[in-house]
This record gives structure tokens, C-alpha cells and sequence, in this order.
């Protein structure tokens, strides 16, 4: 089953999964997963505290479908966790565990975002309006006449500040060089 099968047979819309680059897996909100468990009649059975101390919370879920019984361990812990809820935390992931493996996801490379701190969505990142003048105005030079369209795919490409700013920091250093050869 792939992405778009999932979707379209859990009624999940954009924004309930995405691909996590990293890896290639696909991730699916928490609330996605909810939305899996509901459609499937996906019942939580037990949940038994295997620890539930400060620095580190593990339950026991049990949850079943139909006649299939599945139980995964939810752990959290400070070093694995950024919320300061580790209970709920540890809840989701076995929970999420659970749900995923009574629908066989992981066998395509399906994941849940609470499962690794790393899974989360990332955040869209947007140019700033300085930024945008400033390659607007750079693109101008003469430097860049016949390099425009690949310079814009660099800039559309620049996904993240540090990204960006390089693609702006290379611009200025090209439009110098060419000033200096010019001269």
C-alpha cells in the first residue's frame, strides 16, 4: 500500500503525513493515526506502567482489531521527549505503535511524527521581504545575464536561512569578482 492509497482509504487530507527527507518514510500525525484507529474499529485494550519516574515513563499498550491483539511499548524520556508530558508523550507512541502495526504501515515505510523527535513536520520556511529585494536586485546585475534561471532554481531551491543566505552571500561575491575584472 502506498502513500496515496493510505489516504484514500483513510480519508486523510493534506497535512495529516509527509516525507520525512531523511529517511523516506512517510510520517503521519498523531491525529492521522487517530483517524486510521477510528476507521478500523481499532479498540485500546490495557495500558500497564512499565515505569513512570521523572526522567523516563514506559507503558505496555495493548490494543486490538477484530480478533488481532497487538501490544508495543510507549516510552519517553528526557533525553528522547522535548515535552515536559512524558506520560502523554509515552501514551501516544505506544498508542500510535500499536495502530500502525494492526495495519501493517510499517511494512511501507509508514511512520507516526510522535514516534522520534526528529519525525516532526518541519517548519515551512519563509524568505524574509529584505531578502526577497535584495536577490531581486542582485539578479539585475549584469553578472547574472544568461545565469538567471539557474541562479532562481538555487534561490527557489534555498529551503532554510543558512541556505538562503549562501545563495545571497555567492551572489555578492560573484557581482564583487565581476566588478573587480571589470575595472
Amino acid at each position: 500500500m502506498n502513500i496515496k492509497e493510505l489516504a484514500k482509504k483513510y480519508g486523510l487530507i493534506e497535512g495529516d503525513f509527509w516525507n520525512h527527507k531523511q529517511s523516506g518514510q512517510w510520517i503521519l500525525t498523531h491525529d492521522a493515526v487517530e483517524k486510521v484507529a477510528t476507521k478500523e474499529g481499532i479498540r485500546l485494550v490495557n495500558i500497564e506502567t512499565l515505569n513512570s519516574e521523572t526522567e523516563l515513563v514506559r507503558f505496555l499498550v495493548t490494543m486490538v482489531k477484530d480478533e488481532v491483539t497487538i501490544t508495543s511499548v510507549g516510552e519517553a524520556d528526557r533525553k528522547n521527549c522535548h515535552s515536559q508530558y512524558l506520560g502523554c508523550m509515552a501514551e501516544k507512541r505506544g498508542v500510535d505503535r500499536c495502530v500502525l502495526k494492526l495495519i501493517n504501515a510499517y511494512e511501507y515505510g509508514v511512520s507516526s511524527e510522535v514516534e522520534a523527535e526528529d519525525f516532526k513536520r518541519p517548519a515551512h520556511y519563509q524568505k524574509t521581504d529584505n531578502q526577497v529585494v535584495k536577490f531581486s536586485d542582485m539578479l539585475e546585475h549584469p553578472y547574472f545575464d544568461g545565469k538567471k534561471k539557474e541562479t532562481k532554481k538555487a534561490w527557489d531551491d534555498a529551503n532554510s536561512l543558512t541556505a538562503t543566505e549562501l545563495v545571497l552571500s555567492q551572489m555578492n561575491h560573484r557581482i564583487e569578482q565581476h566588478n573587480q575584472e571589470s575595472n
